[in-house]
């Protein structure tokens, strides 16, 4: 299956419309934590691309992109990823 990315731009409207979104990194098992808006608006132009990524995509997370080095996990916005046709078949936008 290959890999699948979007621009900075993409992913800024791919994200829930709150202040704080929630993101998972994988250390021997699932982290979350919350992240501001803004922050993560400056990652992804930073990285200039970010993956739609399957990893995490039990928790609604689809957006992929390194952090410190990590690979973080991005809450997503269903209906959105639905939108530009990312959201898989079989999988329904709340």
């Amino acid at each position: 299956m290959s890999k699948v990315f979007v621009t900075a731009e993409e992913a800024e409207k791919l994200l829930p419309r709150r202040r704080k979104i929630h993101t998972f990194i994988r250390i021997f098992g699932w982290q979350g934590d919350n992240m501001d808006r803004e922050a993560l608006l400056k990652v992804f132009q930073s990285a200039k691309n970010v993956e739609v990524s399957q990893d995490a995509a039990c928790f609604d997370h689809y957006l992929a992109v390194k952090i410190d080095g990590m690979v973080t996990y991005i809450e997503t916005n269903l209906k959105a990823l639905a939108k530009f046709g990312l959201l898989p078949p079989g999988r329904k936008a709340a």
